[in-house]
């Protein structure tokens, strides 16, 4: 009989412990681990990354009509693509050729400096350094707009780009004249007359 009460005694005193400490058994959830902060430089001996080995993504054309422009008799129908509002083929001595194409983007597509090194990576040439840049670049007016004109030659490929960027209505229209450096320079006075020929 006193077993039977000890054994009574026991379990009422072990529930009320439980009972009483139930609150420091329930599960609690852990806090959330603290993420490291997004670190805005390149890692310790990472490449730097050169922006004339950039492309744009597709789908980034503006919404804007086609201005009006002469296009030089010489001058054959190019490749169309959703990027190019136009492009052209001129044809010279042999097998040399020369593409003329248009774009058009909005906004500045990453600036002066960024669209000057992607040229000059298209055909082959170093990055220019920021300071340069203005040294490399020729101020014109086309349709009444403040252009830029630059022109650039590869001497080991034999390659020359002259493109002239146009800011209009918030975006950037692009004139690209790209090929062999001898029929390029040939093209270059029909080239200059086709973009004065713009009407926006």
């Amino acid at each position: 009989m006193k077993l039977n009460h000890f054994l009574l005694a026991l379990i009422v005193t072990t529930f009320a412990t439980v009972g009483c400490n139930g609150s420091e058994t329930q599960p609690t959830t852990p806090p959330a681990p603290t993420l490291p902060a997004a670190k805005t430089e390149l890692p310790p001996g990472h490449p730097p990354i050169d922006m004339s080995q950039q492309t744009l993504p597709p789908g980034t054309s503006a919404d804007a009509a086609n201005p009006q422009w002469t296009v030089p008799a010489s001058w054959q129908p190019g490749k169309i693509s959703s990027m190019r509002r136009a492009s052209y083929v001129v044809k010279g001595d042999g097998d040399k050729t020369a593409e003329i194409v248009v774009t058009v983007f909005p906004g500045d597509v990453g600036g002066l400096v960024a669209n000057v090194n992607r040229w000059r990576g298209q055909i082959g040439l170093a990055p220019a350094a920021a300071e340069e840049i203005a040294g490399l670049t020729t101020k014109v007016t086309v349709a009444g707009e403040a252009a830029t004109q630059v022109d650039f030659k590869n001497v080991a490929s034999g390659a020359r780009m002259i493109v002239v960027t146009v800011p209009h209505a918030g975006n950037s229209w692009f004139y690209k004249l790209t090929g062999d450096a001898a029929l390029v320079e040939a093209q270059k006075t029909d080239f200059l007359k086709f973009v004065q020929s713009v009407k926006y």
